[in-house]
């Protein structure tokens, strides 16, 4: 009995003690664990409990007989082999018996007990049989849920499969289908039988793909691979396949047979993976890492000997401040239209890709001349200074780009990257709209300028920002009255640094909103602690960056500053700068009006720089408009500066709104306003910025008897940078 071993357990039910101990002690001697049990509740409860490998139970006896046995074990475990024994001889008994689940019956007296060890041996490798094809399936349905998530349990037979199950001849005629493949395919039973596997086959996979598939079927090997297939109806779907060929006992190939799961979910999955991971969702546009993958196929591809390949980078001028005046649906909005417009001027023959927020890249196609790519960025700048149309309104977004040429000016896509986006940073510092071509000195202002970010980013905790004031002067009265807060930054051991180089930083980085909440409380203190100490009462003005105004709560922050400080709202001028306020949308207009409402005045700065509508103008809740230092600097020079300037002050008198000019250095320029009223003076004719200490002894010595209008000394160049910033 090879199939026996020394480690199974035996169970013998029998209420005759002789009956049981026999076969006890033969089965003890056959290597076997022998239990024994006295009825067939006893048995039962051994069986729940120890769980023999096989049972030998008496049919006849008292309490629980054997055929109630033979129903706990069929419902315990089917695969435990249970032999009955019976004295009575009766034939209906055994098949009752074997009917209910019984392996084998034996009548008893067992006279010859290697007959019974037999028919133990004979179950017990049954027993083992259905074990191993149990595990085998299990282990294949195992391997078959690897495969997909939508296969059920491979415990039924082919016709139930949850997978499409072909078998051709060797010549790929269809002799079987099973009812999945009929679902998949869109074809009945009767429709593919007979019919060649070629019905299936779509135009997605070259001829060579299934004379690869063919040749290694046809050598005795499975093939294993995805396939595009076509149903009934012509529409394509994919399938996971694994085709076998099938061996008769002389190992000749006499069929195949094709296992095929339908994947068709997951490539479109794969496919949308594949979109979000190389294309923009918004604009559609290549993104980030599909542009440097092509850059790297460009730079591998190209002949360096005859061949140019340019990169540019731009930046979206003032797209931020697109953003906070008109939301960010809206600035979602122009980046489509820019996306598109970038398509049409650039072309099927240029990869347009966007490359973060509002920065877009172009890879023109290789080039045997340098000058196509100055032709290339003219086009695209020209292109951008057309009017964009979004919800009805108009919108200039122009372009700051940046050009690098390879390898002249960098040798990989990291290096091309960084010197075309040090190009575009110079072409907005001067003065944005513009092309810049990269050369090896702007790599050093940009990290000059990377270091100066770092370091803005602990001015405030480290003390290093101040503020000066620059005083304002009503020349009809004769009078201080009020003063213009500027914001300086000192790192700690080094020189000043100008404003015209951190602010624009804070802007861009968005640290404008905290540094300029910190100007205003610190101004609003400021101008407390002066009145404090004895001078008339001033008003204080402070300038609000379009980052600031464009926040929800720009209102609640001013009024929660006036609160804290004390200072009468009477006595703060706001001033924002013409392009911030001069955009004809609901959200402007409301966020003026609630900053009215607190009582404050507000200034309209830098007038005359930008395209104003006078119709608009009225409408909005502006005090004063503030002559720019530009017009005022070259009013008696050119005639069309003093024209602008006179339109101004016209314009400042017909809506009856307070006039300041910036800027006044001369006596020639202070006399020329004079003579056209325009009230409020600032410049260095008078002062330049002072520190709180200085202000207030100015203001002092102005009111001191005896006093008269004199030019300011002389500064240095560095005070002048600061003050023109």
């Amino acid at each position: 009995m090879n199939v026996l071993s020394t480690n199974m357990v035996l169970l013998t039910i029998d209420d005759e003690e002789s009956v049981r101990s026999s076969i006890a002690a033969f089965f003890e001697d056959c290597g076997f664990n022998v239990i024994q049990a006295c009825d067939g509740r006893d048995g039962i409860n051994m069986i729940t409990t120890m769980r023999p490998d096989v049972v030998i139970t008496d049919l006849r006896m008292p309490n629980v007989d054997g055929l109630e046995v033979v129903d706990v074990v069929k419902q315990l475990d089917d695969n435990l082999p249970i032999i009955v024994l019976s004295g009575t001889g009766v034939l209906e008994d055994a098949t009752n018996a074997l009917r209910r689940g019984a392996w084998d019956y034996l009548t008893k007296p067992v006279v010859n007990l290697i007959e019974l060890e037999l028919v133990v041996a004979r179950c017990i490798e049954r027993a083992h049989l259905v074990r191993e094809n149990r595990n085998y399936h299990e282990n294949l349905e195992r391997m078959v849920r690897q495969r997909t998530a939508e296969l059920r349990k491979l415990n039924i037979a082919v016709e139930q499969s949850a997978n499409s199950v072909v078998i051709t001849d060797v010549n790929g005629t269809i002799e079987y289908v099973n009812p999945k493949f009929t679902a998949v395919s869109g074809y009945s039973s009767e429709e593919a039988l007979g019919q060649n596997s070629r019905i299936l086959k779509s135009d997605n996979h070259p001829d060579s793909y299934y004379i690869d598939l063919w040749q290694t079927i046809s050598s005795g090997k499975e093939w294993q691979g995805e396939l595009c297939n076509k149903t009934k109806d012509g529409r394509k779907y994919w399938e996971l396949a694994s085709i076998a060929p099938i061996k008769n006992e002389a190992g000749v190939i006499t069929h195949f047979v094709a296992n095929k799961e339908d994947i068709t979910g997951r490539k479109i999955h794969e496919e949308q993976l594949y979109y979000q991971a190389n294309f923009d969702v918004l604009t559609g546009l290549p993104n980030r890492h599909y542009f440097q993958k092509h850059l790297e196929l460009q730079l591998e591809l190209m002949n360096c000997a005859n061949q140019y390949l340019t990169l540019l980078v731009l930046d979206i001028d003032n797209l931020k401040y697109v953003n906070d005046t008109f939301g960010h649906e809206f600035g979602d909005l122009l980046i489509k239209e820019i996306a598109r417009r970038l398509e049409a001027v650039c072309g099927h023959s240029c990869v347009v890709s966007r490359f973060v927020g509002d920065e877009f890249t172009v890879i023109p196609p290789l080039s045997m001349c340098a000058d196509d790519a100055t032709l290339r960025a003219e086009q695209i700048r020209s292109a951008m200074n057309e009017v964009f149309t979004v919800k009805g309104t108009e919108i200039i977004a122009t372009a700051s780009i940046g050009v690098v040429f390879y390898p002249e000016d960098g040798e990989c896509v990291e290096s091309l990257l960084k010197n075309g986006e040090a190009a575009m940073y110079q072409a907005k510092k001067e003065g944005k709209n513009s092309i810049c071509f990269y050369t090896h000195e702007l790599n050093s202002q940009l990290e000059k300028r990377f270091a100066l970010e770092a370091k803005l980013h602990k001015a405030i905790d480290h003390g290093e920002f101040s503020l000066n004031y620059q005083p304002q002067i009503d020349h009809a009265r004769g009078t201080v009255i009020g003063a213009e807060a500027l914001l300086r930054w000192t790192p700690a051991g080094e020189d000043p640094v100008p404003p015209s180089l951190f602010v624009p930083i804070l802007e861009e980085s968005g640290m404008i909103v905290v540094v300029g909440e910190w100007v205003l409380w610190q101004a609003c203190s400021q101008a407390v602690a002066w009145q404090k100490s004895g001078l008339p009462v001033l008003r204080m003005s402070v300038n609000i960056s379009a980052m600031q105004f464009m926040r929800s709560d720009i209102d609640v922050a001013v009024k929660r500053v006036l609160e804290a400080t004390g200072l009468d709202p009477r006595c703060l001028c706001l001033e924002l700068t013409e392009s911030m306020v001069m955009v004809d949308s609901v959200r402007t207009l409301e966020k003026m009006t609630a900053l009215a409402n607190i009582g404050v005045i507000l200034s309209l700065d830098d007038f005359g720089t930008g395209y104003s509508s006078l119709e608009y103008l009225g409408r909005l809740p502006i005090n004063e408009l503030k002559i720019d230092m530009s017009f005022v600097q070259r009013m008696l020079i050119t005639r069309n500066d003093a024209a602008v300037v006179n339109t101004i002050i016209a314009m400042g008198h017909g809506l009856d709104m307070e006039l300041v000019a910036e800027g006044v250095e001369t006596e020639e320029q202070l006399r020329y306003l004079a003579e056209r009223k325009c009230g409020i003076i600032q410049g260095f004719y008078f002062s330049g910025p002072l520190k709180a200490d200085d202000f207030m002894s100015f203001c002092r010595e102005w009111n001191s008897p005896g006093c008269t209008y004199r030019p300011a000394p002389l500064i240095n160049p560095v005070d002048m940078l600061l003050v023109q910033a």
